[in-house]
């Protein structure tokens, strides 16, 4: 599996859609464009943005979500759910007992 573009992602203006946000990387001083969040795909004028600012806190919460695996051992439920979702994003880390 690919690995996804390195963080720290953010969120900003290109000047072809200035209402809609885009989630960039900047990378050695390159802008990489990651993805464009348009206004008609939520419920309000804000879903956008809102959209945006979570894509662009992706990096960071797969990083936190990993850190805290050793944590969630001891509640198995949870554990069992974070490595779910880890799974969808990451093939390189351990699989669920639901999978074996």
């Amino acid at each position: 599996m690919a690995q996804h573009t390195p963080g720290p992602w953010i969120v900003s203006l290109d000047p072809r859609y200035p209402s809609e946000p885009c989630i960039d990387a900047v990378i050695d001083g390159v802008v990489w464009h990651i993805a464009l969040c348009h206004n008609a795909a939520g419920p309000d004028d804000g879903s956008a943005e809102a959209n945006a600012r979570l894509i662009a806190a992706a990096p960071e919460l797969l990083a936190t979500v990993k850190d805290a695996l050793p944590l969630l051992r001891a509640d198995q439920s949870r554990y069992e759910a974070a490595l779910a979702v880890l799974a969808k994003i990451d093939d390189s880390l351990p699989q669920s007992s639901e999978n074996h």
